[in-house]
């Protein structure tokens, strides 16, 4: 995420470059005469311009300057109302940006150490007949951490929401309910209805329930286990009984560093993001590639963290098959694809849990550089926008950004 910080810093400082303000065109005025311009503009490079006795020599790419300023205008406004989709920082915002300021400072200062550790476990796992370097050596690793990642992260969002309903029932508001962007929308829309309805002796009397009912969730989309899991499986499997591959692969590396794995996971987040703001904007804007491939994935309009796996056969295909080859692309290590497939797997479903908690990057990242689930669950409600996964840098650049947002909720917006 720092390459993710510095490369947009870098655009804006290109982009600011690009469009510096320069000499603007002026016309000739000599005595009653004016509006002469000196020069052939058709056919010469720069047209010369006068003001009385003094000459100004203006560039022909005036035009061009002036495009620039208005794209760069433009993404600076999307800028700032992508802003909006990141709320105030909290002192519970802070404490966990210091926990990840001080985690990365700590991989930092300790790089040398580590990378003796992960030498010696490099070592260890290339050479080792214990459990656990067996399987990292075997061809279904990657796809078997992957499934079962999922399935404990889909399911741990699964125990949340199962913790805000008994709470719910036993009449307590749970802390995390706060948190629930579902609760946040419902809640806007209850205090506008309960303050059109109440009179005015009722709100003096200060006759008013504390807060609305619950929410009702989604319907869990358990069949994803029936189709979309084995779906991803089954061609995974025949592919490595039919091309062993791992084991040879792995001989070849050798021990990756610090700063290896942390740039190439970075990088191949990026990447990956990269890619499938494209093919996830193809599916939106051509109305038969949605209808037939990605309509499913658009089932609940109120996600939760199960709907990251409700996918067509097509879409799984693409979206697997671009992960898979920002890994390849990159040269990705075999630590690195590891730890790769344990941190999307991650932000895959935390983009649907329907929560934004404080220790989300998309809280944690500052200047909105990380989209998160409250972008995501937008792009779910109103069927547009927001078509990164993970960062928004193209969306802010192309202008797929709310621009009729504010902080009171997203019903405005998609109603």
């Amino acid at each position: 995420f720092a390459f993710a910080f510095v490369g947009q810093a870098f655009l804006f400082a290109a982009c600011s470059a690009f469009v510096a303000p320069g000499p603007r065109p002026s016309i000739s005025i000599s005595g009653a005469n004016h509006g002469t311009i000196v020069g052939n503009s058709l056919r010469t490079r720069k047209h010369t311009t006068t003001t009385g006795l003094n000459a100004i020599s203006v560039p022909m790419n005036e035009n061009i300057t002036s495009k620039l300023r208005t794209k760069w205008n433009k993404f600076y406004e999307n800028r700032i109302h992508h802003a909006q989709m990141t709320p105030n920082v909290t002192p519970d915002i802070q404490f966990w940006r210091k926990t990840f300021l001080a985690f990365f400072g700590m991989l930092i200062a300790f790089a040398p150490k580590l990378n003796v550790m992960l030498a010696k476990f490099w070592c260890f796992m290339q050479q080792s007949n214990a459990l656990l370097p067996r399987m990292f050596r075997h061809d279904h690793w990657e796809w078997v951490l992957a499934v079962s990642c999922f399935f404990v992260y889909i399911h741990a969002f699964w125990l949340v929401d199962k913790l805000m309903v008994h709470t719910a029932n036993k009449g307590v508001r749970h802390p995390w309910r706060k948190y629930r962007l579902q609760d946040e929308h419902a809640l806007e829309r209850w205090e506008q209805k309960q303050n059109s309805s109440m009179s005015s002796s009722q709100m003096e009397a200060g006759a008013v329930a504390t807060e609305p009912p619950l929410t009702t969730p989604s319907k869990w989309h358990w069949q994803a286990w029936l189709f979309e899991v084995p779906l991803y499986m089954i061609p995974l499997y025949i592919w490595d009984k039919l091309i062993p591959r791992r084991a040879a692969r792995i001989a070849t590396f050798s021990a990756p560093t610090v700063s290896q794995i942390v740039s190439e996971v970075t990088c191949s987040l990026l990447l990956y993001d990269f890619v499938f703001f494209f093919a996830h904007l193809i599916m939106h804007r051509v109305p038969l590639f949605y209808n037939l491939f990605h309509k499913k994935h658009h089932t609940a309009k109120e996600v939760r963290a199960c709907d990251q796996v409700r996918l067509s056969g097509v879409e799984e295909v693409v979206d697997v098959g671009i992960s898979i080859w920002a890994l390849r692309f990159l040269g990705a290590h075999p630590v690195s694809r590891t730890i790769y497939n344990v941190i999307i797997t991650f932000l895959l479903t935390e983009l649907h849990c329907g929560y934004v908690f404080p220790w989300s990057l998309q809280n944690v990242v500052p200047m909105g550089l990380v989209n998160g689930s409250r972008g995501h669950h937008y792009h779910h409600r109103a069927g547009k926008h927001y078509y990164q996964k993970f960062f928004c840098h193209l969306d802010r650049l192309f202008g797929y950004v709310d621009r009729k947002f504010n902080k009171k909720g997203l019903q405005e917006a998609s109603a």
